[in-house]
């Protein structure tokens, strides 16, 4: 029999066990909730050192499974657990299982889901009257460009002219009834035909994935597809739309638009938000001293505690992101620099300039890598240069001969291998180095997106599907 001693030591034992469990299980979700967030490059990098990537596939080689989108993107996927996520246009979150690339779930975030049904409905007939009027001015648009050109051959043909009139007066009226449609804040704003609505990349927290668009819209989701906020932030004013992805820094969700603002991710509710030159580039996040800050493209630096400006207009980027390491930021294309930034007491930072480089004049649309000391920078023909990251000397540029197409999936880096694509679906594979060795080069579908890499698999999508590539 057992003693009453022992049953009380048992006991105490047992619950000393529960109290074990409860604590590690604490400690377990405490360490899911203070996960690295996920974003677009993965973590802002570009970089997959632990990866044991796939160096050859095609079409029909190395392809573990592909899946058809609901329709095109230049999104970067990211990887969360056994779920990947990505952007379709104009204004999809696809979730997709990481095993076998089935779609688990897919939502859409138009401005009607933001507001109640009666005023959806409105808002659909309201584009269906805008429409129509569009219609009605195609033709009158298209007879006036053809009797403008008649008339310049017969300068005093009456008739062509009072026709001219005719017309200048249907399409000025047309034009004033689009006016009041065009200005309306469901009216979806200009982008380029490359650009489109759905560029930029989802980030996640490991319980909540973040997404924003093109349109302004920006939302929340848990990872099985249930929408917990959705709110307008507003509309980019550049033509050719919008691309910067959002970041989680410090509790806060940051996004670059217009403004850059910071969101409570909770809620969705704006905490600041400060007045920034609109950029194609993702901003970075970096740590100076103890002072968390944002670096954008246009070469601000920014407070991610109040918004506040800490420096302004160091640098500029025209179309891509720059590279932050060992607190030295680089921006790079012709005329980049190379900052280095110093804690100079509270929030105070400094800035020296250690570097400016000029490597080849032209667009760089793609985002650079950079790995043991050199900078690896591809322009939108495909011309590869190598940056020495401590002095901004070119080591080497190489044309790279990507097939005529365009350079805009950045440069990544996984493990000892780099990876270069253009939007024909030309992906060279090289060895880092101060001189050119290239290993493989592989072709897929068009696509406009950069990979990312997990254990030894590749995930990259294409302009209609999403691919997961590795070896057989």
């Amino acid at each position: 029999m057992m003693t009453h001693r022992v049953r009380m030591m048992v006991s105490s034992v047992a619950r000393l066990c529960v109290w074990c469990v409860f604590l590690l299980l604490g400690s377990f979700v405490q360490s899911a909730l203070a996960a690295e967030p996920v974003g677009w490059r993965t973590d802002g990098t570009g970089k997959y050192p632990d990866a044991n990537p796939p160096i050859h596939w095609s079409p029909t080689e190395n392809v573990v499974w592909a899946t058809s989108m609901p329709s095109w993107s230049n999104s970067t996927p990211i990887i969360v657990g056994e779920r990947l996520f990505v952007c379709s246009e104009p204004s999809t979150l696809v979730c997709v299982g990481l095993s076998d690339g089935h779609i688990l779930w897919q939502s859409t975030n138009d401005y009607e889901e933001m507001v109640s049904p009666q005023e959806a409905a409105d808002i659909r007939r309201q584009r269906k009257e805008a429409e129509g009027l569009r219609q009605q001015l195609k033709p009158v648009e298209a007879e006036l460009n053809n009797l403008k050109q008649e008339v310049q051959d017969n300068p005093d043909d009456a008739e062509l002219r009072d026709n001219i009139a005719v017309l200048e007066q249907q399409q000025q009226e047309l034009q004033a009834q689009l006016a009041a449609y065009d200005e309306a804040w469901w009216q979806l704003p200009p982008t380029h035909e490359v650009n489109g609505y759905s560029s930029p990349t989802p980030v996640s927290d490991g319980q909540y994935v973040y997404v924003v668009f093109g349109t302004g819209v920006v939302a929340c989701y848990d990872l099985d597809g249930s929408r917990k906020w959705i709110r307008f932030l507003e509309k980019p004013k550049n033509t050719y739309g919008h691309s910067a992805s959002p970041l989680l820094v410090d509790g806060k969700l940051l996004i670059h638009i217009v403004h850059l603002i910071a969101l409570n991710p909770e809620t969705g509710e704006t905490l600041w938000q400060t007045q920034m030159q609109e950029s194609f580039g993702t901003p970075l996040q970096a740590r100076i001293g103890d002072v968390d800050v944002v670096i954008t493209a246009a070469g601000d630096i920014v407070s991610v505690t109040d918004g506040r400006v800490l420096a302004a207009s160091q640098a500029y980027l025209d179309y891509c992101a720059p590279l932050v390491e060992d607190s030295v930021v680089y921006f790079i294309q012709k005329g980049g620099k190379a900052l280095r930034l110093s804690p100079d007491g509270g929030d105070a930072i400094t800035i020296d300039v250690l570097w400016e480089t000029n490597p080849r004049d032209d667009r760089y649309y793609a985002s650079p890598v950079i790995h043991e000391g050199l900078i690896y920078a591809v322009i939108q023909t495909g011309v590869l240069s190598v940056i020495d990251a401590s002095t901004g000397q070119v080591v080497y540029e190489r044309p790279l001969d990507l097939g005529g197409g365009t350079a805009y999936p950045s440069v990544t880096l996984a493990r000892d291998y780099l990876y270069v694509s253009s939007d024909n679906g030309t992906t060279v594979v090289l060895q880092p180095g101060r001189e050119y060795q290239e290993v493989a080069r592989n072709s897929i579908e068009a696509l406009r997106s950069s990979p990312v890499f997990a254990n030894d698999r590749m995930y990259v999508r294409g302009l209609q599907q999403l691919y997961c590539i590795g070896a057989e």
